[in-house]
């Protein structure tokens, strides 16, 4: 008969508590008497060999143990795997006969009895607590019993009794300490924390902080220094890449609009955010298959939507099809009479089509729902007082300008309203001095 092995199902993310439950066996058995594998252990004959097929090793662990633990944490009730695992496992020990089904025993840490996962709770497996003394012992107590018939002789039955106590304290220990410095999982409460945090960087225009917050975001959850990032939560990723929009780190803001498309492949609002990242990249393919990803689910957005018909609209400008942008911008403005922002990009695809007086008749109107609407905000003020250039305005264009200043706008908001005025430069052919002028105006700098 040969020695009884234990094999520990868990998730990647709980490799320390799996560690913990290792050390506390080892401490009643002693090595050489009991076998313990898990996948991720570093010591030799207990994890997956180099090279060596995974899924096989992982079946033929659950094939062979004598028993099986399946450790249940916050984050491993989240995860397929284990559950595949112990699914696996109680299908042996259904096949099996007699007591075959004691060979499955779920180990339940800093969870709920609803937090088990269904398969679970149903079954017949008898789920321990791994968080509690009590019950870690008893645990411990019953492998000294199953195992007593693999053990030579009444001397090492006896030791492993006598070490039960100790290896329970140790157990629970090792655990505690593991659990708390284990990763975040995205409840409720963790993710609106973190939402808080980035809302305040942003209420406080303080931009610049956002690659700071999202490391150690990463970091809470578990998420190393150079690995692949993987989604946590749509919310959290939205927000990343709004704040780094307007840090103009466009990259990033791109990577974390991906990010949250995984989460919600067929959402629109984050299809058109990511395709202004793309744009601000200058990455003109991606836009194109965003766009197109977007036609597919409402072939009507680009008129129906201010912000769908810009990138489009842009996405044509910046390949030099202004006929198709200004076409793009006009059946959006009707769909839309009261946008001033459909009036501004409508009025310099005029500009650039040589339309000036069609141009300077929509950029009054433009004014007129800035005014008409009461709208206070930095795009407002930028579409007024460009309007107010075209149409030869000086005096009304400054008072625009200087209402922009009092919203204290960050450098990626007043790079974009100088990306304005540079379409204005090229479409009307304005002087670089005046042009400086507008936006030394613009900062409230002297000349």
């Amino acid at each position: 008969m040969g020695a009884p092995s234990i094999f520990i199902s868990h998730t990647h993310s709980d490799e320390a508590v799996a560690n913990a439950v290792r050390d506390a066996v080892f401490a009643l058995f002693g090595r050489d008497l009991v076998s313990v594998t898990y996948s991720t252990s570093r010591e030799l004959g207990e994890g997956v060999r180099f090279g060596e097929d995974w899924f096989q090793w992982i079946g033929e662990q659950v094939r062979t143990a004598t028993v099986t633990l399946v450790l249940l944490t916050p984050t491993s009730v989240q995860k397929p795997w284990v559950l595949w695992e112990a699914g696996a496992v109680y299908g042996a020990a259904v096949a099996g006969e007699g007591t075959a089904l004691r060979r499955v025993r779920p180990v339940a840490f800093q969870i709920g009895w609803n937090d088990v996962p269904s398969p679970l709770r149903s079954s017949h497996a008898q789920i321990a607590r791994g968080d509690q003394y009590r019950e870690i012992k008893q645990l411990l107590d019953e492998f000294v019993s199953d195992f007593s018939t693999y053990l030579p002789g009444n001397e090492a039955i006896i030791r492993a009794a006598q070490n039960v106590a100790g290896a329970a304290e140790a157990w629970l220990t090792a655990v505690s300490d593991a659990l708390r410095m284990s990763p975040l999982i995205p409840t409720e409460p963790v993710v609106n924390e973190w939402c808080e945090r980035l809302d305040s960087l942003s209420d406080s225009h303080r931009y610049s902080e956002v690659q700071h917050l999202h490391e150690w975001l990463r970091v809470a959850f578990g998420q190393p220094d150079g690995a692949a990032a993987q989604p946590i939560d749509i919310r959290l990723h939205r927000r990343l890449a709004q704040l780094y929009m307007k840090s103009a780190s466009y990259e990033a803001a791109a990577q974390e609009f991906e990010l949250a498309r995984r989460l919600s492949p067929r959402d629109i609002f984050v299809m058109r955010s990511l395709g202004q990242a793309y744009m601000s990249l200058r990455r003109h393919e991606e836009v194109g298959a965003v766009i197109e990803d977007i036609e597919k689910l409402d072939g009507g957005a680009f008129v129906k939507n201010a912000e769908c018909a810009a990138l489009k609209g842009r996405w044509y400008r910046d390949r030099g099809r202004h006929q198709d942008a200004h076409d793009v911008y006009d059946r959006a403005f009707d769909a839309n009479p009261d946008s001033y922002y459909l009036a501004d990009l409508l009025a310099v695809a005029k500009l650039q089509l040589g339309d000036r007086p069609g141009a300077e008749a929509t950029y009054r109107r433009a004014i007129e729902i800035v005014e008409r609407n009461r709208e206070r905000n930095i795009w407002a003020f930028a579409t007024a007082a460009n309007a107010s250039i075209v149409i030869g305005n000086a005096k009304q264009a400054a008072r625009y300008f200087a209402s922009i200043r009092e919203m204290e706008p960050s450098e990626a908001d007043l790079e974009s309203v100088d990306g304005g005025l540079m379409r204005l430069k090229s479409a009307l052919q304005l002087g670089a001095d005046e042009v400086a002028g507008w936006r030394a105006l613009l900062r409230g700098t002297p000349r």
